[in-house]
């Protein structure tokens, strides 16, 4: 068994909550972190600290490209927020101690692939940038774009980007992960991109941290409570965090 974490964003709660479920499990043999574990939230460091001590594997997220290279194509409160990140974590870099952090960050993967399993934060064709959207499927959407990211992989991928659990098909459908049994059975061969959820921002109205197991035959999304209201109140204590990033989280959007 492996877990999926992805688009922690500094939510240093909602992580703890979800290593600890993590934990719980007690099979679990690696975590794997598909990027984006800054941006938006109050604890970069922290966070950034805990992933690297806990994971086998963190890819490029985003957010760590953007406080490497600048927030272009942002809006401007998370921009505001990518340039308090890169403050904070340069400023921790400056210690012996943490300099390691920042070293780690100019040097993730932006691509990992386990046989025919294939992991990234955004998608296969662009794998830091490009989303894998709900409404890529819609009527009247470019078809393509789908049959060219599923032409982009072996048989299986594992995005996250968009916070939005759930599990995209060969066929054009995509299945929320609310609709899904306990565990989802992806062994018989065809193709499945799946979207791992998000720790510490989700996105699909349920606001409780989500990440994703996988057991080789099939998946397994997990929702995990934590305290909201206290990561809520550390944006707030930050005037460069938009107090919008607090409030979205009791909402889970």
């Amino acid at each position: 068994m492996i877990a999926l974490i992805s688009d922690l964003h500094a939510n240093l709660p909602a992580l703890k909550a979800v290593l600890a479920d993590i934990d719980r499990v007690g099979d679990v043999e690696r975590i794997y972190c598909l990027g984006d574990v800054v941006g938006y939230g109050p604890q970069p460091v922290e966070c950034f600290d805990l992933v690297a001590s806990r994971c086998s594997l963190i890819l490029m997220g985003n957010h760590e490209h953007a406080v490497l290279y600048g927030a272009f194509g942002f809006h401007p409160a998370a921009k505001r927020a990518i340039d308090w990140t890169r403050e904070v974590l340069q400023k921790a870099a400056a210690t012996a101690s943490k300099r390691a952090l920042w070293d780690l960050m100019q040097n993730l993967p932006i691509r990992h692939e386990i046989g025919d399993t294939l992991l990234v934060h955004g998608s296969p064709r662009d794998p830091v940038m490009e989303y894998v959207l709900e409404s890529d499927l819609w009527e009247g959407s470019d078809s393509s774009k789908i049959d060219e990211i599923f032409a982009a992989f072996p048989r299986l991928c594992f995005v996250g980007h968009t916070h939005r659990p759930g599990v995209f098909t060969a066929d054009h459908c995509f299945l929320p992960s609310s609709d899904l049994p306990a565990g989802y059975d992806i062994s018989d061969g065809a193709k499945y991109l799946v979207n791992v959820g998000s720790v510490g921002q989700p996105r699909d109205r349920d606001p409780r941290a989500c990440y994703t197991l996988f057991s080789g035959d099939a998946v397994y999304f997990r929702r995990v409570d934590y305290d909201i209201a206290d990561v809520a109140a550390r944006v707030q204590k930050h005037d460069m965090l938009d107090k919008r990033f607090a409030e979205r989280l009791f909402r889970g959007e």
